[in-house]
């Protein structure tokens, strides 16, 4: 009784709720949530750039990263896929189908993981041999990934259970979760990286160097998995995950993956594409390009937060066949991305000074402030290909989000960087690859978006029986 209590007051904010006030109140927890979450990506890294003043620490985790960008974007496949059928399940009221493919959300996350604790003893010693740095570098990032991979299994239900609350409208807890976690990693980092008096000069510390960074990390990601679990056991959710009875169906999976590989395809393209990057930058490139990508999370993160307030609230309001709140909420989404990126690419032209200083960088602190100035200017047609492609996921268009993303880091930004590299023979020109990709998909998918929308409602009653 008290589930379905719940549920019609998600119902009733759902359907009736102003636009405005509704995406407010769900995509401020997540958007603070994301901002939280890129302390995780940036946190080892202003730490481990302390431990010497070779870089080399920083170079190690910055080869390792598109690794965790994999497992990251596989579990965020199988969070953002199951919100999704959730989301459109409950505007269609299909309580069942909701609760089932919550629980079957979480059996393909603990599969997921046993695939990657077997990859985690021999895909990061494969993976550093396609690179020509030094052994002690290769060494110190083929440490970090086995101790992420090995333990990410408190990443992977702290994201995919927080992604299911999100498509239930809960915003609140997967905010509190992430908090829980980065305030433990902020805490643990200096303790576990530095020996006493070092780096920020604790009485006490481990001096595990990168495999403290490691350690901290997968501890802090393990609590803040441990409390979202303890939340949907001990707390009544808008979907049950009782497994009394539960029977997995094909028809449920292929729901979840429909959205969700598409998901998992959009981030792990960007992965693949900074390895091969990785591949033909320099050294110093290397490290720039891996100092970016934590810094312009910050300005990614809030996007991606505002996604996940929009998702519910378009999937639901597409399932419940409301052509016009589906709209506003499209709309509106599409010029709060906007004023984010226009303010983040104002702090990467006119603050990349201070941003180079906080890492340390040194001899290369100029050539990473060129390279932030140009690689910035990408933000605005990006802001724009993030909201279209958050669309496409709410309605279970998950396959043009996959197209999107092959386009942008695929087709368009790997020729284009190879080719500037051939030409110029210098790592400057490759960082214009970037704002080319984002204008030539953002172009394309202008003209798809609006085809999509403008046949979206008339086609729906058979796209919703597919539900």
């Amino acid at each position: 009784m008290e589930t379905n209590v719940k549920q019609i007051k998600t119902t009733h904010k759902m359907a009736t709720s102003k636009i405005g006030k509704l995406l407010f109140t769900m995509s401020i927890p997540a958007i603070f949530s994301m901002l939280i979450q890129a302390l995780y990506n940036i946190v080892d890294s202003l730490y481990v750039s302390r431990i010497t003043e070779t870089n080399n620490e920083l170079t190690a985790l910055n080869y390792a990263f598109p690794i965790q960008m994999i497992v990251l974007a596989i579990s965020l496949g199988i969070g953002v896929g199951t919100s999704s059928v959730i989301s459109r399940c409950l505007g269609a009221k299909k309580q069942k189908k909701a609760d089932d493919a919550a629980k079957t959300g979480l059996i393909i996350t603990f599969f997921a993981y046993l695939i990657t604790l077997g990859c985690s003893f021999f895909v990061p010693k494969l993976f550093m041999m396609i690179y020509h740095d030094s052994e002690n570098i290769k060494h110190l990032s083929i440490q970090y990934l086995q101790i992420v991979m090995a333990f990410s299994i408190g990443s992977y239900f702290e994201v995919v259970i927080s992604k299911i609350l999100q498509g239930t409208g809960n915003m609140i807890t997967p905010m509190i979760s992430q908090l829980i976690g980065a305030i433990t990693n902020i805490i643990l980092d200096p303790i576990f990286i530095f020996q006493a008096g070092e780096g920020i000069g604790l009485p006490f510390g481990l001096g595990l160097g990168v495999r403290g960074a490691a350690i901290a990390t997968v501890i802090a990601q393990c609590i803040s998995g441990l409390f979202v679990t303890s939340i949907i056991i001990f707390k009544k959710q808008q979907v049950s995950f009782n497994y009394k009875q539960f029977k997995i169906e094909k028809i449920i999976i292929r729901d979840i993956f429909n959205v969700g590989l598409a998901v998992a395809i959009m981030n792990s393209i960007n992965a693949i594409t900074t390895i091969i990057l990785n591949r033909i930058l320099s050294s110093n490139g290397v490290t720039i390009l891996g100092t970016y990508f934590k810094v312009q999370s910050f300005i990614f993160m809030p996007v991606f937060g505002l996604t996940q307030g929009a998702m519910p609230i378009m999937g639901y309001n597409y399932g419940a066949k409301e052509k016009e709140r589906f709209l506003k909420t499209f709309q509106l989404s599409m010029l709060t991305s906007f004023i984010i990126m226009t303010i983040g690419l104002l702090i990467f032209q006119f603050g990349s000074e201070i941003i180079t200083a906080s890492f340390q960088l040194g001899d290369i602190s100029n050539l990473a402030i060129r390279a932030f100035r140009i690689i910035s200017l990408c933000f605005i047609p990006a802001a724009i290909s993030i909201i279209i492609s958050s669309m496409f996921q709410a309605i279970g268009h998950g396959y043009k989000s996959t197209l999107m993303s092959i386009l942008r880091q695929a087709v368009i930004l790997i020729p284009t960087a190879l080719i500037l590299k051939i030409i110029t023979k210098n790592d400057d020109a490759i960082w214009w690859a970037y704002p080319i990709s984002e204008m030539g998909c953002c172009l394309i998918f202008i003209f798809v978006t609006s085809y999509t929308i403008k046949h979206l409602f008339i086609t729906k009653k058979e796209e919703i029986k597919a539900i």
